[in-house]
């Protein structure tokens, strides 16, 4: 018996040291709800902030300006010096030539349309990719925030006992020193008491770090310790496979990204046949030039200006190209089949994901309601055994034994708690209801 006091004594002071340490390095508490804790990391999570800035890249892209419909008007200049020298007269010749040109592509097909179609789609696709990085995010908070929740709850149900056995202890010494309780059964009351404040140290040191993985998912300080005020709470609402479905498939993030692609792929198509228009091109130029001499001796320096205006037509018509074009046209028709299969794969694969989901979130609530009536039943079954403990009825082994059970049960119901809102919340994800999650 005395080597069980002494390896629990241990266990007891590691784990309080350990529970220490981590209290040193967390700040001073402040109120944080679940709203907050979302709005937090969506300002600060690093792979959304990467992802916005490719969101508005393709932003930028997205204009008439990029599609060659818009013509190009260019600039240049040449100025040059030379010396001139020979046996009757030296002399230096300055020119100066500025030149502005213009260069528009008339027709080239519908390709400029079918550009600015294409970066219509790419915009919408990276906004998509933003839109599922926020649902991802919004989800991971949730279960993040509720772990914590949960580890604080377990904390504080470990915390219980331990004060319970320590107010058995401090009645078993009082015993043992009036000779009502022996030696043995006050260190059999120690030794609970020591397993279970053990228990509630280790059990503290899994919510800090809980805390810890929150912070980190919010993209702050990863010592910050936050009082949660958003409760954890269990919904048990009815859904419908019907119902989820239809929301399943016109809100899905991920199959919206996949018909965003679709769409990219049959505007390849288009691109492809666009080829086999000529195209027609103007190009116009203005050009001025100057040109001045200098004579080192008597001869009159002289100077010469022009202007050179030009403009013209530009007609290109790809006849025969080895059938480069054709086997384009075929490989592009070949990429769209490919992704109408995958948008049937993919919904089938989500449809069946969503059965599975609903099956097992039906079954959590289940095990949710049971878990409910087992604590209630294990809570009276404490509170008379108390009483009948006190009053002798019971021996110490078996209130034990009725506590520990009290104890199981309580966890078993918080932990089952968060299996269901970990369900809901896949559930919401899947069918792109997530950002509106109460």
């Amino acid at each position: 018996m005395k080597k069980i006091i002494y390896v629990m004594c241990l266990i007891v002071m590691n784990s309080f040291q350990n529970a220490y340490s981590q209290d040193k390095t967390l700040k001073t508490s402040e109120k944080l709800s679940l709203s907050d804790a979302i709005s937090i990391s969506l300002k600060n999570n690093y792979d959304l902030i990467i992802t916005k800035n490719s969101e508005k890249i393709a932003k930028i892209n997205n204009t008439w300006g990029n599609t060659a419909l818009m013509p190009t008007l260019d600039f240049s200049t040449t100025a040059q010096v030379s010396k001139n020298f020979n046996s009757s007269e030296d002399y230096k010749n300055l020119t100066f030539n500025p030149k502005i040109s213009l260069s528009w592509t008339l027709f080239n097909g519908f390709s400029a349309m079918i550009n600015k179609a294409n970066y219509i789609e790419l915009q919408k696709e990276s906004e998509g990719n933003t839109a599922l990085l926020v649902e991802m995010t919004i989800q991971n908070i949730i279960l993040s925030y509720n772990n914590c929740l949960l580890q604080k709850t377990i904390m504080n149900v470990y915390k219980e006992m331990s004060d319970l056995s320590y107010d058995r202890v401090k009645k078993a010494k009082i015993g043992k020193e009036i000779g009502n309780i022996t030696t043995y059964s006050y260190l059999l009351y120690k030794t609970s008491y020591l397993e279970d404040y053990s228990n509630y140290l280790q059990q503290k040191v899994i919510y800090e770090n809980s805390i810890r993985t929150l912070n980190y998912n919010m993209g702050t300080e990863d010592n910050r310790l936050w009082e949660l005020t958003t409760p954890l709470v269990a919904d048990t609402a009815n859904y419908e496979l019907e119902v989820l479905s239809e929301k399943l498939k016109s809100n899905n993030q991920t199959l919206k990204n996949q018909y965003i692609n679709q769409n990219i792929l049959a505007l390849k198509i288009k691109s492809v046949k666009n080829s086999n228009y000529p195209s027609l091109k103007l190009n116009a130029s203005a050009m001025h030039n100057n040109s001045k001499t200098y004579y080192d001796g008597s001869t009159a320096d002289r100077s010469a200006h022009s202007n050179e205006v030009g403009a013209g037509l530009t007609f290109s018509w790809n006849i025969f190209n080895g059938g480069t074009k054709k086997r384009a046209i075929q490989i592009a028709k070949i990429n769209a089949e490919t992704g109408n299969v995958k948008i049937d794969q993919m919904l089938h694969s989500l449809t069946n994901q969503l059965s599975q989901l609903l099956s097992s979130y039906n079954s959590d609530k289940q095990v949710y309601n049971l878990n409910i009536e087992r604590l209630k039943a294990a809570k009276l079954n404490l509170e008379i055994s108390t009483d009948n403990y006190n009053n002798g009825v019971i021996d110490s082994f078996d209130y034990r034994d009725i506590q520990v059970n009290y104890l199981n049960a309580a966890i078993a119901k918080l932990k089952a708690a968060y299996s269901l809102i970990e369900s809901k919340t896949e559930l919401m994800q899947i069918t792109g209801n997530i950002v509106s999650y109460e």
